[in-house]
């Protein structure tokens, strides 16, 4: 494994010089470090250190490992990043630059001016993996129907890598499009670009583009996601009712029945076996009261069912459909007079 040293100029940025011993340090000395992270910007790459000292610091000593202990690079580059009452933040000026990707241990080593000296191993973790993200993805349509589901989407992959910044398209790399209803991922061409369609179903109209970053590839995070919303536009339906009498006596029924048909590509067709899909309320002009069904279509459309009004009204039947590609629809009967019993003589 390539190993790199970032050896520079001293953390005051001139050289010390020591022309004694340094004193022995005071009882009330503290020198600690506190963690070591790496920036998550565009920046990536850069190296900070939390220190909390009770003397000037004089030196710091970062060294870059693999998870097996593997040494990667190394540093005393450091200039003051920001301070607290607690704690100064040291980082390396710019980015460091080496090969080895991935999440990568930090080793920190601090002497201050009077001579105190501290190792921390693992004092924390630097980010020098490759930032990903999509450019320019589109989708050939605005909606979708019943009989336009497919749904194709195209864009570029790329990558900026850390330490240099540099930006590169990723080639022969997988890109999720809506993954999480099975859709196979979709392989990017030399230049990061990549084309795939999906079919859209009732229970999602969102299309979600995005690289996972999981494929092996632990340099490599995953894309922010890509999302498109696409309005639904329903296939429409129309429904006819009719009852077999208009005029009964309370406790007498009368036959509701009619039929569903939908607008398909060559006009207007029955809609068979549609389950629990048709309900009727009975209705005045005061109000609504009662309700039958729900009811099915059989294979021609047609439904029928034979009810009771409790009163005097009309019949608001209705379709409602659990497959949003399916518009509802509704209409009325006649009024159905209900005399009382006792007036029949």
């Amino acid at each position: 494994m390539k190993r790199t040293s970032i050896l520079a100029a001293s953390v005051l940025g001139v050289a010390l010089v020591v022309s004694a011993a340094p004193a022995p340090a005071q009882a009330a000395d503290l020198l600690r470090v506190n963690s070591a992270y790496g920036s998550s910007g565009s920046d990536r790459g850069r190296l900070f250190v939390s220190i909390t000292s009770t003397q000037p610091v004089a030196e710091i000593r970062a060294e870059i490992v693999t998870d097996d202990g593997v040494p990667i690079a190394q540093t005393s580059d450091f200039v003051v990043d920001s301070e607290t009452p607690d704690a100064t933040i040291w980082a390396t000026p710019t980015p460091l630059i080496f090969d080895e990707l991935g999440e990568h241990r930090v080793h920190v080593e601090v002497t201050d001016t009077a001579g105190n000296h501290v190792r921390e191993d693992l004092a924390g973790w630097l980010n020098y993996r490759v930032a990903t993200f999509l450019e320019d993805v589109t989708i050939d349509r605005s909606t979708i129907d019943y009989d336009h589901r497919e749904v194709t989407a195209r864009g570029v992959l790329k990558g900026r890598w850390p330490g240099t910044g540099e930006i590169r398209p990723l080639a022969d790399v997988p890109v999720d499009i809506n993954a999480g209803v099975g859709s196979p991922p979709v392989r990017t061409a030399a230049d990061g670009s990549f084309t795939g369609t999906v079919t859209l179903y009732a229970y999602n109209s969102e299309v979600m583009v995005q690289y996972a970053g999981s494929y092996g590839e632990l340099g490599f995070e995953q894309s922010e996601p890509v999302y498109f919303q696409l309005p639904i536009v329903p296939r429409k339906t129309r429904l006819t009712a009719t009852v077999d009498r208009t005029h009964i006596v309370a406790g007498e029924t009368v036959r509701a029945s009619g039929r569903l048909s939908w607008l398909t590509p060559s006009g207007w067709a029955p809609l068979p076996n549609q389950v629990f899909a048709i309900l009727f309320v009975l209705c005045d002009d005061n109000g609504c009261y009662n309700q039958y069904g729900f009811v099915n279509t059989n294979a021609k459309g047609r439904f029928a069912l034979d009810l009771a009004p409790s009163q005097t009204g009309y019949l608001h039947t209705s379709f409602w459909s659990s497959d949003p590609f399916i518009a509802e629809s509704s209409t009325r009967t006649q009024v159905v007079t209900v005399v009382p019993a006792q007036a029949r003589r």
